[in-house]
């Protein structure tokens, strides 16, 4: 008795912790967009992306930099020449020495140079037979360095890294359309699991109430004794029908919360969605949408770009390589502080460093011209790229539009099927229908409840995928942007 008691209040805590919930299509789309897992991941993703974007745009800007040594000490060895003697010897050094500089730079893109500037302070003080103490200072140092055959990474950079970033924005939000095709399928196989049970309990009754029917005609001799068995299978089966369509309800059921960052013990109840009526899509628009939204073509774009960066630089290094780096500034070194800063002299530097291949066996020619043929391989794989998508967005604008008819043919067919079974019973209640006439409406009756259902699904499956193709909101007239500039 007590165990009894025991699994009926473990029971009723269960289901009154057991959280319930109501979704429709838009509530679930916008969880599975906000808190799903993947959806998390595809805006990490995106973050790591504009991090590296404003990364780039600070290395744009002036850069400031301290360069410190504080302490340095040194105790060694080390040869000394002994003119008197005529001798090597060694002898004991001690050396404490401290640095510290600030230095700056800016690229220069129109260029492709960096301007450069320094200050530094060094202190040096050595210890042994005759102890000195130096300080050495440059004031000011500036400089300029670039190569000079015409090859300007920053310029490439300045072109690329903003694709990038409008490809990481648009990635997102086709990752988390994506989110949403996925959400749309767990809802509609939620949703058919649920009329599965529907169906399995009403049926059951039905076939509790005409297995009664049954068994009062068998006992005045109305129907033969193998009728009678056919309907009592048919009520266990039932039974067995509706066993299992309650497990896979909770199944889909568990799964859909769990995809929705839910708990998966949530009781979720669904509010079945319609079309939209009169939503028809131009494919020549949506076409166009996906041009200007899809991550494919920004993908490609970037791709061509780097190609030709790639076979630019290639082109320029074919022969030789030529490099220029200059830098004027002052300089001193005095044994007191205050004198490291008079009477400064020049510190000059300039230096061309040209490089030319003697004999390199084809290496950079060869380079150039795979270089080249990748651009000419990147041009017909954006073109490729641009034909498929369009073609993707064609036959799913067909597929949509034609969609709305279907859900209505279905809708029909629901009706129909309705009243027939609605009709054979009860002319089976009046003995003017046997078992298989009242079975077979009964097939057709479910049947064209899970059609209606499945064709809502594929009519806002081809929806979504429409809106992931093109990532355009076709009931809002908006793009869908899930990312932005920071």
């Amino acid at each position: 008795m007590r165990r009894i008691v025991f699994l009926g209040l473990l029971v009723a805590a269960t289901a009154s912790a057991q959280h319930r919930v109501t979704l429709d299509l838009d509530r679930t789309v916008q969880l599975a967009t906000d808190s799903s897992l993947a959806a998390q991941k595809y805006q990490s993703v995106f973050d790591a992306s504009r991090y590296g974007y404003l990364s780039w745009q600070a290395s744009r800007k002036p850069q400031f930099t301290l360069e410190s040594t504080p302490v340095n000490y040194e105790r060694y060895m080390t040869q000394r020449y002994l003119s008197a003697e005529d001798i090597d010897v060694y002898r004991q050094q001690r050396m404490l020495y401290s640095q510290a500089g600030i230095s700056a730079s800016q690229t220069m893109e129109r260029w492709g140079g960096q301007f450069y500037g320094s200050t530094q302070l060094g202190y040096l003080r050595t210890f042994g037979d005759d102890n000195q103490t130096q300080f050495m200072t440059i004031p000011i140092a500036v400089g300029y360095k670039q190569e000079l055959l015409f090859y300007n990474p920053l310029k490439w950079a300045r072109k690329i890294e903003p694709l990038k970033l409008a490809r990481a924005e648009k990635e997102l939000a086709y990752d988390i359309e994506a989110t949403s095709e996925e959400a749309v399928e767990r809802f509609f196989a939620l949703a058919l699991a649920q009329d599965q049970q529907r169906m399995a309990e009403e049926y059951l009754q039905s076939c509790d109430t005409i297995y009664a029917i049954a068994e009062r005609r068998f006992r005045i001799a109305s129907i033969p004794k193998a009728e009678l068995s056919i309907l009592e299978l048919e009520k266990t089966n039932a039974q067995t029908t509706l066993a299992n369509a309650r497990l896979a309800r909770q199944r889909a059921m568990q799964e859909l919360a769990t995809y929705l960052g839910m708990d998966r013990r949530t009781d979720i109840s669904l509010v079945i969605p319609t079309v939209v009526q009169n939503l028809r899509i131009d494919a020549a628009d949506a076409i166009q949408h996906a041009r200007e939204n899809n991550p494919t073509y920004i993908e490609s774009q970037q791709t061509t770009a780097e190609a030709r960066r790639d076979a630019e630089k290639a082109r320029v290094e074919k022969n030789l390589s030529l490099s220029l780096d200059a830098s004027i500034g002052l300089n001193q070194v005095a044994d007191r502080f205050p004198d490291a800063y008079r009477r400064l002299l020049s510190q000059d530097m300039a230096s061309i460093t040209l490089s030319i291949p003697l004999k390199d066996w084809g290496k950079r020619k060869n380079a150039y011209f795979a270089a080249r043929s990748t651009v000419e391989a990147a041009e017909r794989a954006e073109q490729e790229t641009a034909r498929d998508t369009e073609l993707d967005v064609a036959l799913t604008v067909a597929d949509f539009n034609e969609r709305q008819s279907i859900v209505e043919n279905a809708q029909r067919a629901l009706t129909i099927a309705e009243d027939a079974y609605a009709q054979t019973l009860q002319r089976f209640i009046r003995a003017q229908a046997d078992a298989y006439d009242l079975s077979l409406a009964q097939s057709h009756w479910q049947t064209a409840r899970q059609n209606q259902i499945a064709s809502l699904q594929n009519y806002w499956l081809a929806y979504y995928h429409l809106r992931r193709l093109t990532l355009y909101d076709y009931q809002h007239h908006q793009v869908i942007q899930h990312g932005s500039r920071h």
